[in-house]
């Protein structure tokens, strides 16, 4: 199959995108190619096989030239900085970054951070178990991935207003096309954040920093730093999130899992399959290959959409059901291969703790009113989730 020049099928920018994936996806699903052509030079991959198999093909690569990044963030420090991020390097420097990130990431006994968490959520619910409530974005899905990552990076608790304001901001790089009127707050957020961590890095990160430095650079090494804290807490933030709203969506599943704490980590899988925080992610072709009949040739985009993989008929019986006792779940949420996802084991954590320490400290969790989505490029999120507690 060649190339033509059709129109875009897949708009993440549609306002019925932002409301409501799902119908796309199936829409896309329903074509007859598993890989669709999505305007010039741009492919969809829609179905679960393709995508799970494209994620950890060798030939599609996260490296872009420096002028589509330009094109996608303007010629400021925010396009320098997603540049010389681990997720958009291959080979050896990709390697080796990941190996230093691993390392900070895993400085702590599991168990510890478990016991770490739980104390940080206590802290947390505390003021919210008095007053019989929540907002559980701003009380709980927010400040908990923010605590945990300013730990792991070092970050004292008194920084800890000016490094999320910086975070928060910084975050908006990592997406499809960032507007021209944002870009200059970017770019400043991404100079205070460099900046920041250029003076303060702490003397155990600074020893792990100086064991890779002549590999890709302290000004590299830094960037990543930057990049470890505000993607340690920026998916786990919407994990939260929407699996709050989800389980107390679907009171009988919510019932299921605070009869039996054992149902925990698969509800937190059934949520991340059903409605991934991440919805989908763009490779470019390095090399030819076929998917499927379909022919993709370097220099090509293609779009590997997440989110209608996990709802893939031909993979999950019934994809429309959630189901917290959905086995097996093979969801790709975290993504594959060597862009794995380095934060996934404790994004799980975090989550799973929260929902123990709600469920042992809180007699009665419910809605308190509708949850309101946060439209955003290819995160899927939550403005607000009001919940009702009593202790």
């Amino acid at each position: 199959m060649t190339e033509t020049l059709t129109p875009a099928l897949f708009d993440p920018l549609a306002p019925e995108f932002f409301a409501d994936p799902y119908p796309v996806y199936r829409r896309l699903r329903e074509q007859p190619a598993a890989v669709i052509p999505n305007g010039p030079a741009q492919w969809v991959a829609t179905r679960y096989r393709p995508v799970a198999a494209l994620l950890k093909d060798p030939r599609l690569g996260n490296e872009y030239p420096a002028q589509l990044q330009q094109r996608k963030l303007g010629d400021g420090d925010a396009a320098e900085f997603v540049l010389s991020s681990a997720l958009h390097r291959e080979g050896a420097d990709h390697a080796t970054l990941r190996r230093f990130l691993g390392r900070v990431v895993s400085a702590r006994p599991v168990e510890v951070l478990r016991q770490r968490i739980g104390a940080i959520v206590d802290e947390l619910l505390e003021p919210a178990r008095q007053r019989g409530g929540l907002e559980v974005v701003a009380d709980l899905a927010l400040p908990l991935p923010l605590a945990v990552a300013c730990e792991l990076v070092g970050v004292p608790a008194a920084d800890r207003s000016y490094v999320q304001t910086w975070g928060l901001e910084v975050v908006k790089a990592f997406t499809m096309v960032l507007p021209e009127e944002q870009r200059p707050t970017v770019d400043e957020a991404v100079r205070q954040l460099r900046a920041y961590f250029a003076d303060a890095v702490p003397a155990p990160l600074a020893q792990a920093m100086t064991e890779v430095d002549g590999a890709v650079g302290r000004d590299g090494l830094v960037d990543n730093v930057v990049f470890l804290f505000v993607s340690g807490f920026t998916t786990t933030v919407h994990l939260i999130a929407s699996a709050c709203a989800m389980l107390l969506a679907h009171p009988d599943q919510w019932e299921r899992v605070r009869r039996d704490r054992g149902h925990i980590d698969r509800a937190l899988e059934e949520c991340l399959r059903y409605d991934a925080p991440i919805q989908h992610v763009s490779r470019l072709v390095a090399e030819r290959l076929e998917v499927d009949g379909v022919t993709l040739r370097p220099g090509r985009m293609v779009h590997l959409l997440i989110g209608a993989a996990n709802r893939d008929p031909d993979e999950f019986p019934e994809p429309d059901r959630f189901d917290i006792g959905r086995d097996p779940n093979p969801h790709l949420s975290f993504g594959a291969g060597p862009h794995f996802c380095l934060g996934a084991n404790l994004g799980r954590l975090e989550a799973a703790v929260l929902l123990e320490r709600l469920l042992t400290t809180c007699a009665r969790v419910e809605l308190a009113g509708p949850a309101v989505r946060r439209p955003m490029q290819v995160f899927r999120t939550y403005e607000r989730v009001p919940v009702a507690i009593t202790a």
